[in-house]
């Protein structure tokens, strides 16, 4: 291992660095997995540094998913201890997630590369103005998170699922305004999404892990569709910064960490269309 990280020039160590902190600090923060940040940064430091256009995307998702598990796991793990996790509502969802989520990988598998950044950059920009538009509901008492259809779940699980699967990113872009709709409180809300995000992660990682990328050769630091190299280099910062940004996600008023991630994530989709 220390042959391949010596491989790695100071720019992709400080790079790949960033995305894990940032990554991190933003599971903590807004209760995302990172793969917003990661799978965009690792799409343009891939391609720079010359892998195979057509593996790119595959790898981006197959590495954000496996740092998702440090990322949610620091993450949930903190706002378990704050008890702003809502069980209930995960044990509903899960199963529809976990089904679409292999969809999805499959699919990524088949879609080509230039039209999944496409997509994906579309993706970025609908999230961002959405964040910019959004703001956090007022908790009516009388709000019942299991007084709901079934069919409901499963179409959000479902869309939850597939896009993680696809895109390589957690749960949160769509839960989070789910779950806003069901009457949880903020701070349960970003919890939740959290907690989910780490189920998401392993079942990602695993078959993003087990699925080779279809090249006549090896990549230096790949296994499956991930890149371990990278996603070692990630994890430190990662875990350092996801507990940071728990801590702040009960100071600071959450329309505003909103506003300011939305603005971030509209740059990062006009980058990935130009």
């Amino acid at each position: 291992m220390p042959t391949l990280l010596a491989e790695l020039t100071w720019q992709e160590l400080a790079a790949l660095l960033s995305m894990g902190g940032l990554a991190g600090f933003c599971a903590g923060l807004l209760g995302i997995g990172g793969g917003l940040i990661v799978v965009p940064g690792l799409l343009l430091l891939l391609s720079y540094h010359g892998y195979p256009a057509d593996v790119v995307p595959l790898m981006a998702a197959g590495t954000s998913l496996c740092l998702m598990m440090f990322t949610a796991t620091g993450s949930a793990l903190s706002h378990l201890r704050q008890g702003t996790i809502r069980l209930a509502v995960l044990r509903r969802l899960l199963p529809w997630v976990v089904a679409a989520e292999l969809l999805g990988v499959l699919l990524a598998g088949i879609i080509n590369a230039h039209i999944f950044e496409t997509f994906f950059g579309l993706l970025v920009m609908v999230l961002a103005v959405d964040l910019l538009c959004r703001s956090v509901p007022p908790v009516s008492p009388a709000s019942s998170t299991m007084d709901h259809p079934m069919a409901l779940t499963m179409v959000m699980g479902s869309a939850i699922g597939l896009k993680s699967g696809l895109f390589g990113v957690g749960g949160g872009a769509l839960a989070i305004p789910y779950f806003n709709w069901l009457g949880l409180a903020p701070r349960e809300v970003v919890g939740t999404t959290a907690l989910l995000t780490w189920p998401v992660a392993v079942v990602g990682a695993l078959a993003y892990g087990f699925n080779p990328l279809p090249v006549d050769h090896d990549l230096t630091g790949v296994v499956g569709s991930v890149y371990w190299l990278g996603v070692l280099v990630m994890i430190p910062a990662t875990v350092v910064m996801a507990p940071l940004g728990a801590k702040l996600c009960r100071i600071f008023p959450q329309d505003q960490l909103r506003r300011v991630f939305g603005v971030f994530l509209m740059v990062v989709g006009v980058r990935i269309l130009l």
